[in-house]
């Protein structure tokens, strides 16, 4: 996968958690985040977010990486649960870089 198919998954990712938001499917992981409210969520990404950084203290590569995609869907659940786009983030990011 070249770095454009990745960025653009992370889009299409941010895409179907926008649909769970708007559908709500049952037995979705998803739609139980939403469900939870932001605080469920936002404590999600705290401890994905804490899981990060044991696994980086633990040297571990394959664990980091595992983590921290764990910490990048929450926390695209909780963007999309706070109505803020991730091309905002993006931005935010450009904007700091100039």
């Amino acid at each position: 996968m070249t770095s454009n198919d990745q960025r653009d998954f992370l889009f299409e990712l941010e895409k179907l958690i926008q649909s769970r938001y708007n559908e709500r499917p049952e037995g979705s992981y998803t739609t139980r985040l939403f469900e939870g409210g932001v605080d469920a969520i936002a404590q999600k990404v705290g401890e994905e977010a804490v899981e990060v950084v044991i696994a980086s203290k633990n040297e571990d590569r394959t664990e980091v990486i595992y983590e921290s995609a764990d910490l990048l869907y929450h926390l695209l659940v909780l963007l999309t649960q706070r109505e803020i786009g991730l091309d905002e983030i993006v931005g935010e990011l450009q904007n700091r870089h100039s």
